[in-house]
């Protein structure tokens, strides 16, 4: 099976410069689209680490999936120091630092249990080396995606073919996928939430990815 990665030109997503969204189309031999991630890039610094970002972010939007991390994983423009351990990486106080969040990534059906999902991410992981840490929020992708509401033509006749209305994907099943590609999963205190998550957290390193 012959793959090509495209990844679209980085947008900055609302105002901020260092706010950048980006989607990674994966084609077959055909020049099809048949799998698609969608990334948020952040990037950090020791003049506005990740609470100071997080504030930004939420007076600007009102909500962002960096809300978890940003305030319970972070030091800094760094993972946290007992992070840093698990996942072998060294805090830098001095150099920015981008983070990557894995919005959305999905496989055409007839491509399903094929290993293209894993490459994927491999992809992401090999074309941003120096991203601190990739994280995700395992929620299935039919709670949260609406293909009639794509403003792209192209990423709407993907999301249709999809069929998601009938995608029985669980989040168990996200979870085991995502431990199984390298992710190192991040339990949440149920003390610091208001009301259960509905997702799982996991968070990973490019090098980890790359390695497996």
């Amino acid at each position: 099976m012959s793959l090509q990665f495209e990844f679209t030109k980085p947008e900055i997503k609302n105002t901020f410069d260092w706010q950048l969204i980006q989607e990674i189309n994966v084609l077959n031999e055909d020049n099809t689209i048949i799998a698609k991630a969608e990334i948020e890039l952040i990037t950090l610094n020791k003049h506005r680490d990740a609470l100071k970002s997080y504030t930004l972010i939420d007076e600007q939007d009102g909500s962002t999936d960096w809300e978890l991390p940003l305030n319970l994983y972070f030091k800094g423009q760094n993972l946290t120091a007992n992070l840093c351990e698990k996942l072998s990486i060294k805090p830098d106080i001095k150099k920015a630092k981008t983070h990557i969040l894995l919005e959305a990534i999905s496989v055409l059906p007839s491509y399903q249990k094929k290993g293209v999902a894993k490459l994927l991410l491999e992809a992401i992981a090999e074309h941003y080396p120096k991203a601190q840490s990739l994280t995700v929020l395992t929620m299935p992708l039919n709670l949260f995606v609406d293909a009639e509401a794509c403003e792209n033509e192209t990423s709407k006749n993907y999301y249709q073919e999809l069929n998601l209305q009938n995608d029985k994907t669980t989040r168990e099943q996200l979870s085991a996928f995502f431990n199984h590609c390298g992710f190192l999963e991040y339990q949440v205190d149920e003390a610091l939430l208001n009301e259960p998550l509905s997702f799982d957290l996991f968070i990973t390193t490019p090098e980890k990815l790359i390695t497996l």
